[in-house]
Formats: structure tokens, C-alpha cells, sequence
């Protein structure tokens, strides 16, 4: 692995002499990459020297030789050729590695295993908790009613209004039994679902771990800018 530390300055000055002759000369045309990937990212090293991380830039005119990656993908080669005030179109189909694929199978594999253990018994005892408590509410609302009805018949001067009274505490009295059986018999099913989905959550934990893919650009260490207080480099590993 040989390294190539060049300074900050004298790369703008050459960056600048090299734009300056160019753009005389006009011996420049633009290339566009149509890169078909389901990610929508993609880096492009060409010639070996400039690592391009947009689909579209101007270029010197002449042949050119590229790698194209994607995070899943296989780097794929191309070659292209640059005419004078023209835009050259590359599309590019990639293709996933066997990795990725696998990765993909894996991961899919691991997050139904998520729904069965995590997502499908929290989503139920939230359900039935939630029903609990509305059973509870109602009983409480119904007990409250009650209550105001038989103290409504103890002071009621209006004797015709006592068998009114009477007939609404019986249908009060039977929903607020109903509710009250309700919320008893559902909080015994909440208590369980609650004890089941920490068993079925710990379980999980223990016999599954989340796929990982890394994403790392093949290009990443063959270009680096580095800062320190006496000056700044750009260095190619070659």
C-alpha cells in the first residue's frame, strides 16, 4: 500500500492551472450515470483517481475507465468516452451480491420473528388492557348511577315516580354486574397476556440477533483530507 501526500495549497494551484487550460481549450464534455439500484445511492471511481459521488459532471475530453458501487451491490466496471460538448449517457444495471441477498433473506426472516415475539403480543395486551379499563370505567360510571338512584328513591315525595325509579336501578344493577364480571375476567386475560409477552419479548432476545450489512464504500481508504495545525493534505493510498 504506497501513499501519496500531496499539500492542500499546491493542489488548488494545480486544480486551478488544470481549469484554467481547460476551459481555453474547451475540450470538455459532460457524462451522465443512470445507475439502476433500489437504494438510490452510488460512488464512481474514475481512472482510478477521482471518486465521484453525484450522477452528472464535466469532464476532459477522452477515454475513461470506471467502478461504479453501491452498498449491496457488486462493483461493476465500465469504460466511456468523453466527446467535446457533448453529454454522454451511461445506464448501468448493478446486481446484488450473494451477501446482500443473504442479508436480505436473513433480515426478513429475522423481523417476522419480531412480529410473533414482539409486535403481535404487545399489540393484544394493549388491546385487552385497553378493554379492561373501559369495562372498569363503565362499571364505575354505572355504580355512580345507581347510588343516585337509590338515594333519588328514598327522597322522592312522588310515589308514581318510585316504580320508575326502581325499574332503572334493576337494568342499571344488571349491566354493572355485567361490566363488573367483565372487567374481572378480563383483567385475569390482561394479567396473562402481560406475563406471556415478557416471556415471549425475553425469549426472543435470547435466540435472535438483528442481521447487519455492512455499507462500507470499497473506496473509502484510498482517499483521505487531513488538517493539522501546520497544514492540510489530501493523500491518496495508490
Amino acid at each position: 500500500m504506497k501513499f501519496c501526500s500531496i499539500p492542500f495549497t499546491f493542489i488548488l494551484l494545480i486544480l486551478a492551472i488544470n481549469q484554467h487550460s481547460t476551459s481555453l481549450a474547451q475540450d470538455q464534455g459532460v457524462v451522465k450515470f443512470l445507475v439502476d439500484v433500489d437504494n438510490g445511492y452510488f460512488e464512481i471511481e474514475i481512472n482510478d483517481s477521482m471518486l465521484l459521488k453525484r450522477y452528472k459532471d464535466t469532464l476532459p475530453v477522452g477515454e475513461y475507465k470506471a467502478k461504479i458501487w453501491s452498498p449491496g451491490y457488486v462493483v461493476t466496471p465500465v469504460s466511456f468516452t468523453i466527446e467535446k460538448d457533448k453529454t454522454t449517457e451511461l445506464y448501468v444495471v448493478m446486481a446484488k451480491n450473494n451477501d446482500y441477498l443473504a442479508y436480505e433473506e436473513n433480515y426478513s426472516a429475522y423481523r417476522n420473528q419480531f412480529h410473533k415475539n414482539y409486535t403481535a403480543p404487545l399489540s393484544l395486551t394493549l388491546v385487552s388492557t385497553i378493554t379492561t379499563g373501559a369495562f372498569m370505567a363503565r362499571a364505575y360510571s354505572l355504580r355512580k348511577r345507581i347510588y343516585t338512584d337509590i338515594e333519588a328513591y328514598y327522597n322522592s315525595p312522588i310515589t308514581s315516580e318510585l316504580d320508575e325509579i326502581t325499574l332503572r336501578i334493576e337494568d342499571a344493577n344488571k349491566k354493572y354486574n355485567f361490566n363488573r364480571n367483565a372487567f374481572y375476567i378480563n383483567g385475569g386475560i390482561t394479567l396473562a397476556l402481560i406475563g406471556g409477552t415478557i416471556w415471549s419479548i425475553k425469549r426472543f432476545n435470547q435466540n435472535y440477533i438483528e442481521p447487519v450489512f455492512n455499507k462500507e464504500s470499497p473506496f473509502k481508504e484510498k482517499y483521505s483530507f487531513q488538517i493539522n495545525p501546520f497544514e492540510c493534505k489530501l493523500v491518496f493510498h495508490l
